[in-house]
């Protein structure tokens, strides 16, 4: 989607996987990450991946702030990256969610734009979703403070303190903003991909 750059967030320790790192698992035949690269990357200007390029590949870039400070170092990371366009919002997705919708970037292009927000979040069943959103790259001022002061690097102190709009997505047969962080979790993706 022109105006839209995309991150994938790849860059956490997947201590609740085991032994192997959550992006290299593989799900139906391909990686998390591979998923999440093809089901971002048709909705987006650019696509890059904030993770170990040793893991990600060449084109992925590390955390810019060592030491596992959360996802919201992720976007930072992005935000300053050298591989951004000229796009004027970032969309954020995790690499673990596999059944990302293909109008998800649309959708949220269209409630941001109408609404001149800094942020617009996924709600699903009640329940924000904010590593599927989309950010105005104007925000990245807020992020570098935020960074600054928030110990866990989450995102719910921005999504309160920023201009932040919800876009409620409907009820699905399978949640599309189902994240898989532990084995339990991939069985069960690999069931509903049966489906």
């Amino acid at each position: 989607m022109t105006n839209v750059d995309g991150v994938i967030l790849a860059a956490g320790r997947s201590s609740r996987m085991g032994a192997i790192n959550k992006l290299q698992v593989p799900l139906s035949g391909r990686t998390l990450l591979e998923h999440a690269k093809d089901n971002l990357g048709p909705q987006v200007d650019r696509l890059l991946v904030n993770g170990d390029t040793k893991l990600c590949g060449a084109a992925a870039f590390a955390d810019k702030i060592a030491g596992f400070k959360g996802p919201l170092v992720g976007l930072y990371s992005a935000l300053t990256s050298e591989q951004l366009s000229s796009a004027e919002y970032l969309m954020m997705v995790p690499c673990d969610g596999p059944f990302m919708p293909d109008n998800l970037v649309e959708a949220l292009y269209q409630k941001i734009v109408q609404t001149d927000a800094d942020i617009a979040c996924i709600s699903y069943q009640g329940f924000a979703q904010p590593t599927f959103s989309l950010w105005h790259k104007r925000v990245r001022p807020a992020i570098e403070q935020a960074l600054l002061i928030e110990e866990n690097g989450g995102f719910k102190p921005l999504l309160g303190s920023l201009n932040s709009v919800y876009l409620d997505w409907p009820e699905q047969a399978i949640n599309p903003f189902f994240n898989i962080n532990t084995p339990e979790d991939l069985a069960k993706a690999e069931r509903l991909l049966c489906l």
